[in-house]
């Protein structure tokens, strides 16, 4: 019970963290309208509050599932360790950018950096920080890319809705980006597996090598709707194609979809089954 419940905070913290992240970097690359910039503020506001519940949440569960005994042995594991280290940076990433965001003179830049202490949490705790810093830094650099793939679609299927006539600027502004960030994204993924996933074992394909070819599926289903707005929607869409429009904001959803089930795979990955075991 304690088990399911961890993963369900942990896929709650994800959301909050990626999400976050991802509507700061996406008012900074995207340069959406003022109207979507105070969108994406309140959108932000709301990420950082569920990642600071999720982290306080996610800290008593930790807590009860090492015994639930207020000693010394249990709190140093709850509050020193890598585990804690990784809380107290999506904490304060998260209290920054929920206070930044309500100054008018805060800019973009600014607050990137806010999101950059909460992801730099990836790097110190996870299953590749356990193998070396270097490896951290990875999946610290695959979740920023993520985010910031999560945040550009949000930010897009709202501007389909409440702005359409500038919704052809913003995906041609999108698409621009997309290749490299996304690009970065499937090298690091591939970096990751290499590293996390020992094939000299005998046998390799261990629970937790199952579990990670289920989020590797789900990822390149993601990875294929993505290449179909691409390829077939975004050209009609640049010529005016109202249909394009329309169609493309069901394959945005449907994607966004798909990255929950991501997230949460990811949360039952890292709960139930480790690399190192």
């Amino acid at each position: 019970m304690l088990d399911a419940l961890a993963a369900a905070v942990r896929a709650l913290l994800y959301a909050g963290v990626l999400s976050m992240v991802g509507f700061v970097l996406a008012e900074l690359t995207l340069r959406p309208s003022q109207a979507m910039v105070h969108w994406l503020d309140r959108m932000t506001r709301r990420a950082a509050a569920l990642t600071i519940a999720a982290c306080i949440l996610g800290t008593f569960v930790l807590f009860l599932r090492l015994g639930g005994q207020l000693d010394e042995a249990t709190g140093s594991a709850v509050l020193t360790s890598s585990v804690g280290a990784a809380t107290g940076l999506q904490m304060a990433g998260a209290l920054m950018l929920l206070f930044a965001v309500r100054e008018p003179s805060s800019s973009p830049v600014g607050r990137a950096g806010n999101a950059a202490i909460a992801v730099a949490s990836f790097a110190f705790n996870g299953h590749a920080a356990v193998v070396g810093f270097v490896e951290g830094l990875v999946a610290a650099a695959h979740v920023t890319a993520a985010s910031w793939w999560l945040g550009a679609l949000f930010l897009m299927r709202h501007e389909c809705e409440h702005e359409p006539a500038q919704f052809a600027a913003l995906v041609q502004r999108f698409a621009a980006l997309a290749l490299r960030l996304v690009g970065g994204l499937v090298i690091a993924g591939l970096i990751l597996v290499l590293i996390l996933v020992d094939f000299d074992r005998n046998p390799w394909l261990t629970p937790y090598v199952r579990a990670l070819a289920i989020k590797v599926a789900i990822a390149l289903s993601v990875l294929g709707l993505a290449a179909y707005n691409k390829l077939r929607l975004t050209p009609p869409l640049m010529s005016g194609d109202a249909h394009a429009a329309r169609t493309l904001r069901s394959t945005i959803t449907a994607e966004l979809l798909l990255i929950g089930a991501v997230l949460i795979t990811t949360a039952i990955l890292t709960t139930y089954t480790s690399p190192h075991e």
